[in-house]
């Protein structure tokens, strides 16, 4: 018997207070959802009468956790902890009502035993850094880990790739190199006098911004401190490069635009009124994401201030550009994806139950770390390709 011609009994129905599919034993019921494969059938079905319902809201069907666990894998945690029918079924609601409104799927990674403070992405594989000062090497494909690498002596807080060279940041005031493909520790790099909050990587310089307020160039292969630059504040908590200029965005609420070449400062942004967390650059606009809650859009050139979006409830953490669309994350435990030239918030991701603290990017899909432990793929595809401008 189909999901629909069960609706349709229900419907039929002359008598709606007792309706016709409370004869049915609950076996039956089991049989008919193990055919299940949406999660929009599965929806409808529970409200197709009082006595489905009740079955999910009462505990009185003991097989219905394992058959939510065993159909939607994605769409809960894969330990969870005594939940009940009533806990899964909302959440299977929660999911429900994401697709309705932007048609995706996340599926869910655990094995990290703290806050997951970074993620990246590399031909296939993710990599991320925890509080329990490990770092994962995944099988973006099989969703397995691969190798974890536990030579930090504290949380991780950062990573960049070069080639097959994994570079990761520490609180323990320590820069690893790896090798990405073996996991052995090439060689660390100490000079900093406080833990590692930022790293990039442009051509064979490792850029670092720590929370001893200072940021030290290196050079990559050798391992050899070059510049160190003074002038923030308080911690640095990122950076980005364009066209010979290093952006900093600090603790002490400005962005600082630097020379890379000579180390000397150019100009210095004061508008945001909390931590800045995040900076990226498209197309010669400067965009900056602040625990005041704010995205900003600058003008790199003439350092003013474009547009501002705002949406996110809490500090903004993370920002990615896709083409013409920026996804940021958020303390507010959601991801927002927005048209960078309207400022318009198009969608909106709820799914982590902590704050979000890290977002990649691979192949359509959004990756994102968060301290609830977890590690979510969301396939949102439809999402991240090129928006279209109106031709009249």
């Amino acid at each position: 018997m189909s999901i629909s011609q069960i609706n349709n009994i229900q419907h039929n129905s002359t008598e709606m207070t007792t309706p016709s599919i409370s004869i049915f034993p609950n076996e039956l019921i089991h049989e008919c959802t193990k055919h299940i494969n949406k999660v929009i059938d599965i929806y409808n079905l529970s409200f197709t009468n009082k006595h489905f319902y009740q079955l999910i809201y009462n505990n009185n069907f003991p097989t219905w956790t394992t058959l939510l666990k065993s159909h939607f894998p994605s769409s809960f945690q894969l330990n969870p902890r005594h939940l009940k029918p009533m806990d899964l079924y909302q959440n299977l609601k929660i999911t429900d009502n994401n697709m309705r409104t932007g048609n995706y799927q996340t599926r869910t990674l655990t094995g990290h035993e703290e806050w997951v403070n970074c993620v990246a992405v590399s031909d296939g594989i993710l990599i991320s850094g925890s509080d329990d000062k490990t770092i994962k090497i995944w099988d973006l494909k099989t969703e397995k880990t691969l190798r974890s690498l536990a030579s930090h002596q504290s949380g991780v807080t950062c990573l960049a790739l070069k080639g097959k060279m994994l570079i990761s940041g520490s609180v323990d005031k320590t820069i690893k190199i790896w090798d990405l493909e073996t996991g052995k520790e090439i060689r660390s790099l100490i000079g900093h006098q406080s833990f590692i909050e930022c790293l990039i990587v442009k051509d064979d310089l490792l850029i670092s911004g720590s929370d001893d307020h200072t940021i030290k160039i290196w050079n990559l292969e050798t391992g050899k401190e070059i510049h160190t630059l003074s002038g923030h504040q308080d911690s640095i908590h990122c950076l980005t490069i364009k066209d010979g200029m290093l952006i900093s965005g600090s603790v002490d609420k400005t962005i600082k635009i630097w020379d890379l070449k000579s180390g000397k400062e150019i100009r210095s942004l004061t508008a945001h009124n909390n931590t800045i967390n995040s900076l990226v650059i498209k197309d010669g606009m400067l965009i900056s994401g602040s625990a005041d809650r704010k995205i900003k859009i600058w003008d790199l050139d003439s350092g003013k201030e474009l547009r501002r979006l705002t949406g996110h409830v809490k500090g903004v953490v993370r920002l990615l550009v896709k083409d013409g669309m920026l996804i940021s994350c958020s303390v507010d435990k959601t991801i927002k994806i927005w048209d960078i030239d309207s400022g318009k918030e198009l969608h909106s991701l709820t799914g982590h139950q902590d704050m979000i603290l890290s977002i990649a990017l691979n192949d359509g899909m959004i990756i994102s770390g968060s301290a609830d432990k977890t590690i979510k793929i969301w396939n949102f595809s439809s999402f991240l390709t090129p928006l279209c401008g109106n031709p009249n």
